[in-house]
């Protein structure tokens, strides 16, 4: 990860939102590893906003899955006019959404 992606203003420490949405532009621009460090810093927030929305413990994994597969598909789009996580938790929702109309 360059330095670049560590900071967001001179003299600051970026917040978690901004190192986030750093690393969802970088993986959009086709860094591996930091498309890697954008799911490890987002699983746990994505797997308990699914299993909330869905009451489904059990099938939280695969609606966590579904929505990081839909996620690297729109990441081309992402223009972060909001943060990553926000965009995230967008599809996400759109996933629970998706799976009580099936």
């Amino acid at each position: 990860m360059t330095p670049a992606l560590l900071r967001s203003r001179p003299g600051t420490d970026p917040t978690r939102d901004e190192l986030t949405t750093q690393w969802a532009l970088a993986a959009r621009d086709g860094d591996a590893h930091a498309f890697e460090q954008f799911v490890r810093a987002t699983r746990r927030d994505v797997w308990r906003f699914v299993a909330h929305l869905s009451g489904d413990l059990h099938g939280a994994d695969d609606l966590t899955q579904e929505t990081y597969l839909r996620a690297l598909t729109a990441l081309p789009g992402f223009a972060a006019r909001s943060s990553a996580r926000t965009w995230l938790l967008a599809i996400a929702r759109r996933v629970v959404a998706d799976r009580f109309r099936s």
